[in-house]
């Protein structure tokens, strides 16, 4: 139990520490489990590609008063980052529970950061039901908990343009898709469906070429492609359309 501020402030503590800081108090951060890690991963994709996030970030430090730091484990920033922390809270963040929660600690940390300004603040559970509890504030500034479940979707209007599926959170699938999504959306295209179609029909306008390229390229970077000019240097339209539809 906390009784009191602690001796530390956020200032003095460095990039890339391994604790948090509650009221001044160090909070260890724990390694992540491997099925976490990569769910992490997965729901840091689907975020930071949505066309209405310009800046996101995984473990990224919001200093929430000169004692108080959290790193939620996927964020989005409502600024351009700069070097030291991210001075206030995020619009919206997202922490991954898995087996070996501290549930006093998380609690503790969702109340902080909606006391802070952020929106919501997303729980992803992993264990054997997977679903996310949605932590809001009330209009008596109370904590309010939803839950969606992983066949429902989540929507954030004014952070993020596209619901998001709870299964993206923690599928590779339906992550892959929800970013496919979200790209094509980025270049001007609203369904998957559409980019298969570029292929089929003729007399488009000018410049559909190149915009089938510019969305290949990004979806091919998001799936951590290398080098995805050269990988579509020499494709026709078609067959760039063919590898936007996986085929």
């Amino acid at each position: 139990m906390i009784l009191g501020p602690g001796p530390f402030k956020a200032k003095d503590l460095p990039s890339k520490s391994q604790y948090e800081l509650d009221d001044g108090h160090a909070v260890l951060c724990l390694p992540t489990l491997g099925r976490g890690g990569a769910a992490q991963a997965l729901g840091a994709r689907v975020i930071g590609t949505d066309p209405l996030v310009e800046h996101s970030g995984v473990e990224v430090g919001f200093q929430l008063g000169e004692g108080t730091l959290r790193a939620p484990d996927v964020a989005v920033m409502s600024g351009a980052p700069g070097e030291g922390w991210v001075q206030g809270a995020p619009p919206l963040a997202i922490e991954y529970a898995d087996r070996g929660q501290d549930e006093v600690e998380l609690r503790r940390k969702t109340q902080q950061l909606l006391e802070g300004g952020t929106r919501a603040v997303w729980v992803v559970r992993l264990g054997r039901i997977r679903q996310v509890e949605v932590y809001t504030r009330g209009p008596a500034g109370d904590v309010v908990c939803t839950v969606a479940q992983a066949h429902e979707t989540l929507s954030l209007p004014g952070v993020l343009q596209n619901p998001v599926p709870v299964a993206a959170l923690f599928d590779p699938q339906q992550a892959d898709l929800a970013t496919l999504q979200n790209l094509l959306d980025r270049f001007g295209f609203v369904h998957p469906d559409q980019a298969r179609e570029l292929g089929r029909e003729e007399g488009r306008e000018e410049g559909r070429e190149e915009g089938a390229r510019a969305v290949a390229i990004a979806v091919l970077r998001a799936r951590g492609e290398a080098d995805p000019e050269a990988r579509i240097a020499g494709l026709d339209e078609a067959a760039l359309v063919r590898l936007l539809a996986g085929r």
